[in-house]
């Protein structure tokens, strides 16, 4: 499902970009497959700490500028695509570290954020169907293999044993280095011998996980908190 929310402390022109989200958005997906929610400052959208695809955000709010409210959001959520909605464009240069991916001005035409909502839906569908690959060094040979297919990988010594579904790949190197290749596309070090894939996990504890294979690799406790974190926001971008 695509989540979207629209703060803006102006009910008038919060309610009118609302509208004409919701007419957009009947052309590209199911009422059921999108959610709008709206807030009336930036305080109560990042008091929920709630993950949004997109943001439509009202520079100059009262209390807790659009600004400062993308500064906040940004600390728990990197991947949101913020719009900034502003009468002034000088303070377009002030939102440039919170990485905007673009700007209406008032009055918002619906032909502009026509463009801009089918630019981001591209951009969300692109990269949840792009095609990823991790590179093992085996001897003399280079072996691809696509990341969907790695259930988890597992140290024991200096070995990796990488496990696919199918078979079980041997190779040398440090689970240090295979961390930090593969922390940002959905894996997870849930211990000092395992890097887990969260698309294969059925069910987990505080004390290991158990994949839809029926395999189960243990979980440290001093992680459990964080994975548990990361394995909801994993779950939430999959339901776009």
């Amino acid at each position: 499902m695509l989540k979207i929310a629209v703060c803006d402390d102006e009910i008038l022109h919060r309610l009118d970009i609302v509208r004409k989200i919701k007419i957009i958005l009947y052309n590209y997906c199911k009422e059921d497959k999108f959610n709008i929610e709206e807030y009336s400052n930036g305080q109560a959208m990042v008091g929920e700490n709630k993950y949004f695809d997109i943001v439509f955000l009202d520079i100059k709010m009262d209390k807790l500028s659009g600004i400062e409210t993308a500064k906040k959001m940004r600390t728990y959520n990197e991947d949101t695509k913020i719009v900034f909605i502003t009468a002034f464009k000088e303070y377009v240069f002030e939102a440039l570290d919170v990485e905007p991916f673009h700007y209406l001005l008032k009055p918002v035409s619906i032909e502009k954020l026509n463009d801009i909502i089918k630019r981001i839906i591209d951009k969300l569908k692109a990269s949840k169907d792009e095609k990823q690959f991790f590179l093992i060094n085996q001897g003399k040979n280079t072996i691809k293999v696509a990341l969907d297919r790695v259930y988890f990988f597992e140290v024991q010594n200096r070995t990796i044993n990488l496990h696919t579904e199918d078979e079980i790949i041997k190779y040398y190197d440090r689970i240090s280095n295979v961390e930090s290749l593969v922390s940002q596309k959905d894996f997870f070090r849930c211990h000092r011998s395992y890097i887990v894939n969260f698309r294969y996990i059925k069910k987990y504890d505080r004390n290991e996980i158990e994949l839809d294979n029926g395999m189960k690799i243990m979980i440290s406790k001093n992680k459990y908190e964080e994975f548990t974190k990361s394995f909801t926001e994993y779950i939430k971008r999959s339901e776009i």
